[in-house]
């Protein structure tokens, strides 16, 4: 799989990531989210529970369309292939100093990498290059999850000045600004977690209202 084929069908992806439970998976899955992501970290306040990820990757693949992506941060190519396998894993997020290829070249899957504006724009005008699209970038803070907003309007500016980049965006995203952010240029996907909490736990109400705000467009 790569993500031309996402695409194809998709004019923006919409992602809701840090899921806990079966219940927030089946409400963003029915909301029309084409990403789920759960965290695959150790010792995070959303770290998944491995029984909850079976349940989940049973539901989101039954649904034939929705993407169950797992994210990472900084842990051996052993790990997160073998987490890979065990949660039956469609999309691999990086989220720390990883060198994408190298976990491609074992793992197969396709990969979504976090980078750091300005620090990693090189990154960006690389990987948009590459065909078949195997690896998408997305920019986020620098930990993630912290509901942090990044600087829309510097990364619009150096994204209008190049030619055909395209990128994920996250941090600080909610219901209320996701229908500016996804016409942003060169954004193709938005991605939350925190923006769909309240007192850090998933609110579904949030979560739907979120996926149908970022498909209006």
């Amino acid at each position: 799989m790569s993500f031309d084929s996402l695409l194809d069908k998709n004019d923006k992806l919409v992602k809701v990531c840090g899921i806990q439970t079966v219940e927030a998976a089946e409400t963003a899955l029915q909301a029309g989210a084409d990403l789920i992501g759960i965290i695959c970290v150790p010792n995070r306040k959303r770290t998944i529970e491995s029984a909850v990820a079976r349940e989940i990757s049973k539901l989101i693949h039954k649904s034939g369309t929705t993407k169950l992506v797992g994210v990472f941060r900084n842990q051996s190519v052993e790990d997160v292939h073998r987490l890979s396998e065990e949660y039956d894993l469609d999309i691999i997020q990086l989220h720390g100093d990883e060198s994408w290829p190298e976990y491609y070249n074992v793992i197969k899957k396709p990969i979504i990498k976090r980078v750091i504006f300005p620090r990693d724009v090189d990154v960006v005008t690389q990987v948009c290059q590459r065909k078949p699209l195997v690896c998408l970038p997305l920019f986020d803070s620098e930990a993630g999850g912290t509901g942090e907003k990044l600087d829309w309007s510097s990364i619009s500016s150096w994204a209008s000045e190049q030619n055909n980049v395209f990128y994920i965006l996250a941090g600080g995203l909610t219901a209320e600004n996701v229908m500016e952010a996804v016409g942003l240029p060169g954004v193709i996907g938005v991605d939350v977690s925190g923006g769909v909490e309240t007192d850090g736990v998933k609110d579904n109400d949030k979560i739907i209202k979120y996926v149908q705000n970022a498909k209006k467009q």
